[in-house]
């Protein structure tokens, strides 16, 4: 049984009834380890588990998530789990439902021949050097397990490690060759290679470098250009920074079934304008690093998606309508193999540039012909599916055809509600003749609640998996719909719950089959914990990972009183409108000296308020948050509450009209539900201090700060903003213009929404923030906020990171230098 465990002294989740820049020159104590003042009064014992410190935070261990990372195996019911050793790593088998390891890969397969003793070297004991094993950051097996595929020496590319060298090894029992070699040849210059990727037969690897698609035979190690050009603004194979960032593409090409064609993207970034940063910190002068980045209204990449055939050795371009400097080529998938034409069809999701519709298009990769066969549509914007989920042809009714036509699981909002349908997708011989084929759309879920997001397909097809909450929000748990009756009769509008009634967060990684899967869970103030599960019937089999040093810590540090409430902001606003909307808020409540908040004073306790506010996120969430959420329960041990808020836009279950709401309203609706939720926290806690009110964020959040201090300062009387977005019109199109329309139509909103627009509003201590190698929010647009304020006149605090990127974690030191600043801060003037 998963066992729920409270550390709180009172954790309440609740409906009210109307469902409502310098340091100071002292520290509490519990801050004494953390800084170097020499007036601050003397530290508490170090080893008082009860006390959180930014030291113990940031320089122990005592806080440090652990989990085991295990990869469910591409074809069977088996997880893979690399286990490491002195001698090098073993890649093991672990049986399912007990979990005993089998080696699979032993460790003297990962060991690198040894080096030759140097014939010239003079030393007496000149001998060959011992055999070291291959350093590994990512490992992938083909599917027929005869090649082992090891990614290292990684360089970051935008967000992730997604650049570095690929070994390939042939591991099987009657390999002719076992040396590992250089995927791209032995020649192929260090850390350039990209996505190296195993074809569905484990024939050849296809891999991206220097914005070119290869493909490399897996036996004889040839070599062969597939797409290229001497034009380094010609993308194939992956990504723009904008595409990357803001659909979630990285990998831009997809084999078809039977390894015979593979689909790519290629992106034409010529006329998109350049972003320059200047690095001053890496060389003894200042280097300009310089990226193709579309701001608001600006010129976009065009894309085009090409098709090559193995047999032909030539590239057929799909001819999708419109203009592709106005559209996005968001999705690219084959039809599943079990299927009629599953290597002649492509699936491709194309958005208009506004981003209000999704046209869905069947495309003949033979003659590269695209015909519509769905389109999804929305008064504001649309979303796109990035993993598709397929029915099994085992569940269509019977007498159906030989030939079935592929059913597609898709997630519509048109209802109101997100909701599962099944698109049944037309597949005739020819799509030559076809301009438009509209599909069939059958209903699988209804009601009045959200589904999340698809999780899985039982293989049987008896059912359909997804993650939901229809009663809580800020929680999510796994549900089902059975598929035995097949598709016919009404929409399922009562799911049925398949994790346990525990409240908090679960996730899952879900085997091939879908009977299995490893579940994670956590709530609020408990570590997440991992284990074994049979899906159907629900069954626990075995724990995984149990955090137990961590949650041993948690359980040790001093009370604190959390609670989840909705809240009422209507007699805050004279916004018609606004009346009857209630928000949900988290808060976190130091306790009296009788462990409860009834003891506290009224009006005795500073208020600070996380946000975000922005359409991509949601922050009222039953979730361990990690270090920010330590940082945080920190704060209360200093007397301080600590509190979030979903306004209406944010990413949170409650129905299209609470998500969409924010359209064209960034910074005006979002902020202000922000300020009334504030209020009615004010309201509702009466403990809490109207007169120390502090806001902080990042990235869209610390926008939000900005445009709380700006235009709301009577409320907040203190503010730390993060990499902001100051002036809409500085931020790229695709999210921009998704949330708040294309700056021809709606260049009043963006304005208005800005948060340089209202900085003559500022009147109470600001700390602004940010890392001058940010290439997402740039650290120019934090510039001319300043140059704004120097003008007006406002005074404030600044803290500029040198060579620091969006998460500005760069660097010996940054995160707990950046907390240390933060809490002094928020001492200083909340306290």
């Amino acid at each position: 049984m998963l066992v729920r465990r409270r550390i709180v002294l009172t954790a309440t989740l609740a409906l009210t009834a109307g469902f409502f820049g310098h340091l100071p020159n002292t520290i509490s104590p519990a801050m004494a380890d953390s800084t170097e003042q020499t007036q601050a009064p003397p530290a508490p014992p170090k080893k008082d588990p009860a006390v959180l410190s930014l030291r113990r935070l940031f320089k122990t261990s005592d806080f440090r998530s652990k989990s085991r990372t295990l990869t469910w195996d591409n074809t069977e019911d088996i997880l893979w789990e690399r286990q490491p050793g002195k001698e090098g790593p073993a890649l093991n088998q672990l049986s399912i439902p007990d979990l005993e390891a089998t080696t699979a890969v032993p460790r003297e397969t990962f060991l690198l021949p040894a080096e030759p003793a140097d014939p010239e070297s003079n030393e007496d004991d000149a001998s060959p050097s011992e055999p070291k094993p291959i350093e590994i950051s990512q490992w992938t097996l083909s599917d027929d397990g005869r090649y082992l595929l090891v990614y290292n020496n990684t360089r970051r590319v935008w967000r992730q490690h997604t650049r570095g060298d690929y070994w390939l090894r042939d591991v099987s029992d009657d390999a002719a060759d076992t040396a590992w070699r250089k995927v791209g040849g032995e020649d192929a210059p260090e850390a350039q290679t990209m996505f190296a990727t195993f074809a569905p037969d484990g024939k050849s690897i296809a891999f991206v470098r220097d914005n070119d698609l290869y493909l490399e035979d897996c036996q004889s190690g040839d070599v062969q250009m597939i797409a290229g050009s001497d034009d380094p603004k010609l993308i194939h194979g992956t990504f723009d920074w904008v595409y990357e960032e803001e659909l979630g593409l990285r990998n831009g090409f997809r084999f078809s079934p039977n390894a015979q064609k593979l689909a790519f993207w290629e992106l034409d970034s010529n006329d998109v304008p350049i972003q320059t940063m200047i690095d001053n910190t890496s060389e003894r002068y200042a280097q300009a690093i310089e990226f193709a980045y579309p701001k608001v209204g600006q010129t976009n990449s065009a894309a085009r998606v090409g098709v090559w055939d193995k047999a032909s050795q030539k590239t057929m371009w799909l001819d999708l309508p419109g203009d592709p400097r106005e559209h996005y080529i968001a999705a690219v998938d084959w039809l599943p193999s079990e299927f009629k034409h599953a290597n002649k069809r492509l699936l491709i999701q194309q958005l208009n540039r506004k981003q209000n519709q999704n046209h869905v298009f069947l495309c003949d990769v033979e003659t590269g012909h695209c015909v519509n066969i769905h389109t999804e549509v929305s008064d504001a914007w649309v979303r796109h599916l990035r993993e598709l989920h397929w029915l099994p042809s085992s569940v269509f009714e019977s007498g159906a055809s030989s030939d079935p036509s592929p059913r597609l699981l898709w997630l519509s909002e048109r209802s109101g509600w997100q909701h599962i349908e099944a698109i049944e997708i037309p597949v005739p011989e020819s799509l030559e003749e076809e301009s438009n084929l509209p599909s069939r759309i059958t209903p699988v879920t209804g009601g009045s609640w959200d589904v999340i997001s698809l999780a899985a397909v039982a293989k049987d097809g008896s059912r359909i998996d997804f993650i939901a909450s229809p009663e809580q929000p800020s929680q999510r748990a796994l549900y089902r719909v059975s598929l035995e009756q097949g598709l016919a009769g009404q929409p399922k509008t009562t799911p049925q719950r398949v994790s346990p009634e525990e409240g908090g967060t679960y996730s899952y990684s879900f085997s091939p089959t879908a009977q299995y899967a490893v579940e994670s869970w956590s709530d609020f103030n408990s570590a997440p914990v991992q284990r074994l599960v049979q899906l159907d019937p629900y069954k626990p089999l075995k724990a995984i990972s149990d955090n137990e040093k961590l949650e041993d810590a948690l359980e040790k540090l001093a009370p604190v009183h959390t609670e989840f409430v909705r809240l009422p902001i209507g007699e805050f606003t004279d916004d018609p409108a606004s009346k009857e909307v209630e928000l949900d808020v988290w808060i976190m409540m130091p306790v009296g000296n009788d462990g409860t908040t009834e003891t506290l004073d009224p009006k005795s306790t500073p208020l600070l308020v996380h946000v975000y506010g922005e359409p991509a996120g949601q922050t009222v969430l039953d979730q361990y948050g990690g270090t920010t959420y330590l940082w945080h329960r920190l704060l209360t041990q200093h007397g301080i509450a600590v509190a979030s808020v979903d306004n209406r836009g944010a990413n949170a279950p409650r129905g299209k009209s609470f998500r969409q709401s924010i359209y064209k309203k960034i910074g005006r609706l979002s902020i202000s539900d922000q300020a009334h939720a504030t209020q009615a926290m004010l309201k509702h806690f009466p403990a809490l201090d109207p007169d120390r009110v502090g806001l902080w964020g990042w990235s869209g959040g610390g926008s939000s700060t900005l445009n709380g201090l700006f235009q709301f300062p009577e409320l907040y009387s203190m503010g730390i903003a993060i990499a902001p977005v100051p002036d809409q019109l500085d931020y790229d199109t695709i999210y921009q213009e998704r949330y708040m329309g294309l700056v021809t139509e709606n260049r009043d909103a963006f304005v208005e929404g800005s948060p340089i627009t209202h900085a003559s509003g500022l009147s109470d201590p600001l700390l602004l923030i940010h890392g001058t190698a940010d290439d997402n929010v740039h650290y120019a647009s934090s510039a001319r906020l300043i140059n704004r304020l120097i003008a007006e006149n406002k005074q404030f605090e600044m803290m500029a990171y040198p060579g620091r990127t969006h998460s500005v974690s760069e660097g010996e030191g940054t995160r707990y230098h950046l907390r240390t600043m933060m809490t002094h801060f928020i001492l200083q003037h909340l306290k």
